[in-house]
């Protein structure tokens, strides 16, 4: 009797374990990012990837729109709904990404992922100290500046009524003591600023004004490349550590796929995004080297006032010399 009843309590004590065996974890990831883009197809594909190579122990669910601001998702995302986010403006999480959207402080692509990659090993120990995991970067393309009426000069945006990122206060206070004038909007209400008057000029990839319709009330598109919108995607790691070391591995190949993918597509994207606007009205303001060395030099010194204020200093610092050091190698 007793050699029956073991094997049949080894055998209920085991079910449990393989029931938590077989249980997938489930990641919802959250973004402002309009259903339908580029971006939120390429997630969508991935969550597939994910599933599939996982053979399901590992379930994403792309959230992408559910968020008003990223300010409040990085919020919602620290306590814990969703697991998983997608930041087109990673200063949210932590201002020492500001590093990245600083004012003509890169000139291409290529100069700007050469900081990015050397930058990377403290953007994620950042990200570990706030409890989250870098899985992958983004891109967006290159921001300009639409605007209702041609400008030419730093000192014509200054005549503007400028959107800036809602709860950014020490970006607004920037704005305001260098004579530009700000309007705080949350991003999902910049139409509705747009279409009442409250903004008449926004810093924009081609790709976004174009998907959100924003050019036509801001027509003119200034052809001086702002700052490239490099994203991050992370997960925290409360969710992270309850996966498998194995799937872990898994899951950030996939990742590493859809960034390069990305990447390569985004100036093809961009250009046929100007085209399509052009097409519906949109004006390309050119300037000539001169008028463009001139508004960079003057933005430059507008942007030196964000080391230790908007940017840690140290980071500042790093992201400069790795600048320099691209470009003297060139």
């Amino acid at each position: 009797m007793k050699s029956r009843v073991l094997p049949i309590a080894v055998a209920l004590m085991l079910v449990p374990i393989l029931l938590l065996a077989q249980r997938s974890t489930r990641i919802q990831l959250g973004s402002v990012l309009p259903a339908n883009s580029v971006w939120d197809r390429s997630l969508k594909e991935m969550a597939v990837e994910w599933k599939d190579q996982t053979n399901g122990r590992v379930e994403l669910r792309v959230q992408s729109g559910a968020f008003r601001d990223e300010g409040a998702l990085s919020r919602r995302l620290k306590r814990g709904r969703p697991q998983a986010a997608v930041f087109g403006l990673p200063g949210e999480i932590h201002e020492a990404f500001n590093v990245l959207t600083m004012p003509f402080f890169f000139e291409s692509d290529e100069e700007a992922f050469h900081v990015v990659r050397q930058l990377t090993p403290t953007f994620e120990q950042i990200l570990k100290d706030e409890g989250l995991v870098l899985l992958n970067w983004g891109h967006a393309g290159w921001a300009h500046f639409f605007t209702k009426d041609r400008v030419e000069t730093l000192e014509d945006l200054k005549q503007t009524k400028l959107y800036t990122a809602a709860g950014d206060d020490r970006m607004l206070q920037w704005y305001k003591e260098n004579g530009f004038d700000p309007e705080p909007l949350a991003y999902t209400d910049m139409l509705l600023g747009l279409n009442t008057g409250l903004i008449n000029a926004h810093p924009s990839p081609p790709y976004v004004a174009l998907l959100f319709q924003w050019y036509d009330k801001t027509p003119f598109m200034l052809d001086v490349p702002l700052a490239p919108v490099l994203g991050i995607t992370v997960m925290a790691e409360r969710s992270w550590s309850r996966i498998g070391q194995g799937d872990q591995e898994i899951l950030r190949a996939s990742a590493k796929r859809l960034e390069q993918e990305l990447l390569e597509a985004v100036p093809a994207q961009e250009q046929a995004s100007i085209e399509q606007m052009q097409q519906r009205g949109l004006t390309v303001v050119e300037l000539d080297g001169a008028a463009k060395a001139s508004f960079r030099k003057v933005a430059d010194e507008l942007t030196a006032s964000w080391r230790g204020n908007m940017i840690p200093a140290e980071v500042y610092d790093m992201a400069v010399r790795e600048r320099d050091s691209f470009r003297s190698a060139r």
